[in-house]
């Protein structure tokens, strides 16, 4: 008999080609070289709110925890994945009952960005970790607002995701960012089990 294996589902933007998460946020820039004893040697220069990454309180609020000050058990857990069109509200969150739940994804077609009051109704249902499929969590002009209450109540952020290949429902996601000391965001590559309450039944 076979042996069954978890189904994972790779909800990762590819670095290079990902939409950067600001106006002013540099491109990525790869470069190759051959090294004297031969073989590939790739050079990577990015910001760390480029692609799929994980911006720490840090990234909006001065003095607050970096990426590196988080166990690795933050970045993974179970999560609910959500449909959304346009920004969130507040009541919107209200409807949808997160009882139990600390780490949500928000699938919007690269809109799934929440306003002030969402923020605040996250914050007041446990939420410690919130991902989307755009670049940036945060309704402009108001991304500042929604930054600030998000830290302030230590819940980390996760941007830039591919989604479309998750559909609603609970997963179990595993997000590790790189290991960057005194850096208020990192890159990661993130994943969802997607047959996950099958072996936690």
């Amino acid at each position: 008999m076979a042996k069954q294996t978890m189904k994972w589902i790779d909800i990762s933007a590819e670095l290079l080609s990902a939409a950067p998460a600001y106006s002013d946020t540099p491109a990525v820039i790869h470069t190759e070289a051959q090294s004297e004893a031969g073989g590939r040697r790739s050079i990577l220069l990015c910001s760390v709110h480029n692609g799929t990454h994980i911006s720490a309180p840090a990234a909006y609020l001065e003095g607050a925890k970096t990426v590196d000050a988080y166990a690795p058990d933050r970045f993974l857990g179970e999560c609910r994945v959500v449909k959304a069109k346009g920004a969130l509200t507040g009541s919107w969150i209200d409807s949808m009952g997160l009882y139990r739940c600390d780490k949500l994804l928000i699938k919007g077609e690269g809109k799934g960005k929440i306003d002030p009051s969402a923020a605040e109704a996250l914050v007041d249902s446990g939420i410690k970790l919130v991902g989307t499929d755009a670049a940036s969590i945060g309704l402009e002009p108001m991304n500042a607002e929604v930054r600030r209450i998000l830290a302030e109540a230590d819940c980390l952020v996760l941007e830039g995701l591919n989604l479309e290949k998750a559909e609603m429902g609970t997963y179990f996601l595993l997000a590790q960012p790189l290991l960057i000391e005194g850096c208020e965001a990192a890159p990661c590559r993130a994943l969802l089990a997607e047959d996950y309450l099958y072996w936690n039944r």
